[in-house]
């Protein structure tokens, strides 16, 4: 039996390369903001354990100067600007929010682009806020559950250990409790990568909710297990070959960006160098989106056509499909 995820790479590509060649470059541009948005981001973590601060700008009550800022004292100058830190954590939050529901909507609007051989960032915006609100609130959702339910899990197992009444010791706690966490993880990626990758397209497609889109979804798993799991295992190593590629021309880019800023900081100084990085910042900021282009239009094709190879109904693409198989259209 021939296995779809498999078949369907060289396809992609070939669907790849007829979609964004010859270059044009607008289109090319609009692709970018597009693959920006809907290759996604990570955040890492806060540091922990005691922390100290230099504190020289004057004292506050109880510190003696030119010392060390305590925990206490740390707590009280916290206390002071809370209103300002409250403000500065909202709009945070707002401008997170606003990047994650553009980030849904730009779905569509990249999907419908690749359907329609047709680039229109506005109008595929405007068209598509109601689907694109309907995936963000689900990722929304989705991601608060798992938060809430990791952190109840870790809750449960670090209590009873920093309480040092764990029940055969913390060790063996944890070593119950990580392959859980390891699992759950796992099952949580696979929830995001099919709603994107698959519900997302259906939802387009039928103009269904996210609920709607998976109940059509699942049916379709079911009957074809094998071919969405060989998607996953092979997306899996074919994400790490191509984040080695997308790591190498980066740092290329990267070096060739970075070389004449420390050359005009040697030979003019500090002020001229900082002037001359905003404007090479921007085009490495550039570059980087453009070398999103390709690797998000490929894996979006990828799924698109292994979805409908599975099921012809759900056939996004079916013209491209045509199109690189040299198949007479029906």
């Amino acid at each position: 039996m021939a296995l779809h995820a498999v078949d369907d790479l060289s396809d992609a590509y070939r669907a790849t390369r007829a979609f964004l060649f010859p270059i044009e470059w607008g289109r090319w541009l609009r692709l970018a903001l597009l693959s920006v948005f809907v290759a996604g981001t990570s955040g890492g973590g806060a540091p922990s354990g005691n922390v100290q601060m230099p504190f020289n700008g004057g004292t506050t009550p109880g510190q003696t100067p030119g010392g060390d800022l305590t925990m206490d004292q740390l707590g009280a100058l916290l206390s002071q600007h809370l209103g300002v830190i409250a403000l500065v954590a909202l709009v945070g939050l707002l401008v997170l929010l606003v990047v994650q529901w553009l980030a849904a909507t730009f779905e569509f609007a990249f999907l419908e682009s690749l359907r329609t051989d047709e680039v229109r960032v506005r109008r595929y915006v405007s068209a598509f806020q109601g689907l694109g609100t309907r995936l963000f609130a689900f990722r929304l959702v989705f991601g608060l559950l798992t938060l809430l339910i990791v952190g109840t899990v870790l809750l449960l197992t670090l209590g009873p250990i920093l309480a040092g009444v764990a029940p055969g010791g913390p060790l063996l706690v944890l070593l119950l409790v990580m392959p859980v966490l390891l699992v759950f993880g796992i099952l949580g990626s696979i929830v995001y990568v099919f709603t994107t990758a698959f519900v997302a397209p259906i939802m387009l497609l039928e103009n269904r909710g996210v609920i709607s889109a998976w109940k059509r979804f699942w049916g379709v798993f079911k009957a074809a297990w094998k071919d969405f799991l060989v998607y996953l295992l092979v997306g899996l190593f074919l994400m790490i070959g191509i984040g080695i590629v997308v790591g190498i021309a980066m740092a290329v880019i990267g070096i060739a960006v970075a070389l004449p800023v420390v050359a005009v900081l040697i030979a003019a100084g500090p002020l001229w160098a900082g002037l001359l990085a905003i404007p090479f910042a921007i085009v490495g900021i550039v570059a980087w989106a453009l070398v999103q282009v390709p690797v998000q239009t490929y894996l979006r094709y990828w799924a698109l056509l292994v979805l409908g190879d599975v099921e012809p109904e759900l056939d996004l693409i079916s013209e491209q499909r045509q199109a690189v198989r040299g198949e007479t259209p029906s």
